[in-house]
């Protein structure tokens, strides 16, 4: 799966045509978005991976990540980067649909966050005597 499968998601998000005039400004956005939201959720990524014995992610660009890249994070978070990218895309134009959308970005998380097992492990003792 590629970054352009999560903005292409993300357009419909906010109903916006992929061949519109306003649609190039988007797109132009979308790489630093991505990459943004790939940075964000990547120690979630990390402790997903692990706890299902998924392979380690590819390092990836913290800046920009083009649109033709490879979806950095599990296919799991594929729908949650839909809201995050659709929510950040949308924030200058109508507040009310990018709180709805963020929020749908946070409860994704969530629930990935849930679908993680409780690993038993001691307690690491930070301070000093």
């Amino acid at each position: 799966m590629t970054l352009q499968s999560v903005y292409d998601t993300a357009l419909r998000l906010i109903g916006e045509v992929s061949d519109s005039i306003s649609e190039s400004e988007l797109a132009e956005r979308a790489p630093y978005i991505g990459a943004a939201l790939c940075t964000e959720a990547a120690a979630l990524d990390r402790a997903y991976r692990k706890a299902f014995g998924l392979d380690e992610a590819e390092p990836f660009p913290a800046l920009f990540l083009s649109l033709d890249s490879d979806f950095p994070l599990s296919d799991r978070f594929a729908p949650a980067a839909a809201y995050y990218m659709a929510a950040m895309l949308i924030l200058d134009e109508d507040t009310e649909l990018y709180e709805k959308l963020f929020d749908r970005w946070c409860d994704a998380l969530a629930a990935i966050s849930a679908e993680i097992p409780f690993v038993k492990g001691s307690t690491a003792d930070v301070y000093p005597d």
